[in-house]
């Protein structure tokens, strides 16, 4: 089956004392799958995975597949800053029934262009499921430039990227330089709507966590029924909150904000971290307000 539409990249909350709040997770992830969403990702940077060791991302991993029992797929971050490392940590996702991998280059070290090829053929040949290659220079400070990724598409098993460069131009040079042979995910929040029009077939997507309905309703009024019309009049809608989450740096923050006052489990975030200040729950109080009145 291949994977499409909305995959909803999740938070993790912790308590104040800085645990995994796993009941939390199986509340978040059963709500998120009720309302529609197309699969899931767990230990994403949305999911603070840098934060986390590594018992606790297989009990994140655990819980998250014991809750959705099959019902989405789930593709799961196996990013680590070791070749290594990732293939442990991919192949743990793979015994527990993951739809697929979601991995970085390694982080810190700024690998060249042979090495981030290496780093994924390795990975790629140790596993049965799919790779989503994540394409973010923000935050592993490289760029997986499109003749790699050209590459990389001809090695078995890889068959996805998140595409998250905030470049729209690079979906063109993705689908030239593959033959469309990879499946392209927008990975850039307020690029969603542009990237469905130029041939993005899915979504990693933030703003599902709190609006997975009109997130999904999104990909499929531009992606699937070619309805441009409608689909940016919610578009215009979803952008203060789009643009805020990619651009304020506070996103796992206000994600949790939201959820706790929707009844959900946002909890805490990791150390050292601090909750939101006042000025910014008034600025996410009003989006929310409008959001409400608008939809």
């Amino acid at each position: 089956m291949k994977l499409h539409g909305v995959f909803v990249v999740t938070v993790t909350p912790f308590t104040a004392e800085g645990k995994v709040d796993f009941f939390g997770i199986e509340k978040n992830v059963d709500w998120l799958i009720r309302q529609g969403v197309h699969g899931l990702i767990p230990l994403g940077s949305t999911g603070e995975f840098a934060s986390l060791e590594d018992e606790d991302k297989k009990a994140i991993i655990d819980c998250v597949m014991g809750t959705v029992h099959g019902r989405v797929p789930v593709v799961v971050g196996a990013t680590a800053e070791t070749t290594e490392k990732a293939i442990r940590n991919a192949l743990y996702a793979e015994k527990a029934g993951a739809a697929g991998v979601l991995v970085l280059p390694p982080y810190y070290y700024t690998p060249d262009q042979e090495e981030i090829y290496g780093h994924y053929r390795r990975i790629a040949e140790a596993l049965s499921i799919p790779i989503m290659i994540y394409n973010n220079p923000g935050s592993s400070k490289v760029d997986i430039l499109p003749e790699t990724v050209a590459r990389l598409s001809e090695v078995p098993g890889i068959e996805y990227i998140k595409e998250s460069t905030g470049n729209i131009r690079r979906i063109t040079e993705i689908r030239m330089s593959t033959e469309d042979s990879i499946s392209i995910f927008c990975g850039w929040e307020d690029m969603a709507y542009e990237s469905f029009i130029m041939g993005a077939q899915g979504w990693v997507c933030v703003l599902g966590n709190i609006l997975p309905k009109e997130t999904v309703e999104l990909y499929e009024l531009v992606a699937e029924k070619k309805d441009y019309q409608k689909g940016w009049d919610l578009y215009r809608r979803l952008l203060p909150w789009l643009r805020y989450l990619e651009y304020s740096g506070k996103a796992h923050k206000a994600l949790k904000y939201v959820l706790d006052g929707m009844g959900l489990a946002g909890g805490y975030s990791s150390s050292p971290k601090r909750p939101l200040e006042a000025e910014d729950r008034a600025i996410i109080d009003r989006m929310m307000r409008e959001m409400a009145q608008g939809l």
